[in-house]
């Protein structure tokens, strides 16, 4: 069992509108915008992803497309969510190992998500090599990386502004007590400060 364990390696991933995150050993290991650029004429063939994705997005000719796959903190291309994933995965080990690990993964996702949402999240991560996935609300996995002891009897509120939602969760005896996501977020805060 602990061989097995050995080539079983822990990621967590915060999958987000504008930019996406996975931490490996306690370190964040990718910080990259959630973008990827697909061959027209093959979809299943990435030219690239993150940085190098967003580089091209809008400059590009008629045989490559870029895709974002998140709206609104939610997979709206499954396809391209999936093939986003496992290229971001990749670049937690730059060198190609000699025994790919399996990945045991723990997601983030809005705590407004719908059923059918949260299993896009799971479908996506499973078919980018994850032999585990687990599912954490947002507000609940910021609230315990602050340090927030979720399991007192005291409400907290958490405020999550990403790119394309705002959360706004109130957390109380390791639960989620009422939550509201807007559809106002960073995204359309940026063009507002540029402006001033």
């Amino acid at each position: 069992m602990g061989l097995f364990n050995w080539f079983t390696q822990e990621i967590a991933m915060d999958l987000g509108t504008a930019n996406t995150l996975i931490i490996h050993n306690d370190e964040v290991a990718v910080n990259e915008p959630s973008i990827v650029a697909l061959n027209r004429n093959n979809p299943k063939e990435v030219l690239a992803v993150g940085k190098r994705a967003l580089m091209m997005h809008e400059k590009t000719h008629e045989s490559i497309r870029t895709v974002r796959p998140l709206k609104d903190g939610v997979i709206a291309d499954f396809n391209a969510a999936e093939l986003m994933i496992r290229e971001l995965i990749k670049l937690v080990y730059p060198k190609k190992p000699l025994f790919p690990p399996s990945w045991r993964m723990m997601i983030c996702i809005p705590s407004s998500i719908t059923e059918v949402e949260k299993r896009a999240v799971r479908d996506s991560a499973e078919q980018a090599g994850a032999k585990e996935v687990y599912l954490i609300h947002e507000p609940m996995a910021a609230a315990l990386g602050i340090g927030i002891d979720v399991e007192e009897p005291v409400g907290n509120m958490i405020i999550d502004i990403g790119g394309g939602t705002t959360g706004i969760t109130v957390i109380a005896l390791a639960g989620i007590v009422c939550d509201q996501s807007i559809r106002i977020a960073g995204d359309e805060f940026t063009p507002i400060l540029w402006k001033r």
